[in-house]
């Protein structure tokens, strides 16, 4: 293999994994939502329960971000297959004057940058609300226990 074959190869390889992982805990994060809400099912609405909607809510937020980091890198590939037919003169609205084009092709690379990292902020909070929800269901189900415990 070429050193390109394999740079290709190891890219798909990576936005592959990524993919895969963002979908995974988007999964995780439905099926917790859904435990939970079974759980908190049938409760009143107090300050006991208060931990357990704490954690719906992480784990909503971790669903939202995993929708919008999809958006991001969708909106990253498009601007980079934007840039691909600027330099190679199939854009269809092409600049015809070589500043102009370096305008277009220096503004969509900027696009491509603030898209992806954009994606990566989302990347990043997706996982950690995932976390802070379980943090927060775990602590909302000891304190369930110990207040039924305790209970005259």
């Amino acid at each position: 293999m070429t050193d390109r074959t394999e740079l290709r190869e190891l890219h798909r390889l990576h936005s592959d994994g990524q993919s895969k992982y963002t979908y995974f805990l988007l999964a995780a994060a439905g099926a917790a939502m859904g435990y939970a809400l079974q759980k908190l099912d049938g409760l009143a609405l107090s300050w006991d329960v208060s931990l357990g909607l704490i954690a719906v809510a992480f784990w909503l937020a971790s669903f939202l971000c995993g929708c919008k980091r999809i958006s991001w890198v969708h909106s990253s590939i498009y601007a980079n297959y934007a840039l691909l037919q600027l330099q190679h003169g199939l854009h269809p609205e092409q600049p015809p004057h070589p500043q102009a084009l370096q305008a277009a092709m220096a503004g969509t690379q900027s696009a491509i940058k603030r898209n992806a990292g954009t994606a990566r902020i989302y990347y990043r909070l997706q996982f950690w609300l995932l976390a802070l929800g379980v943090v927060a269901f775990i602590a909302w189900r000891i304190v369930e226990m110990w207040r039924l415990t305790n209970a005259p």
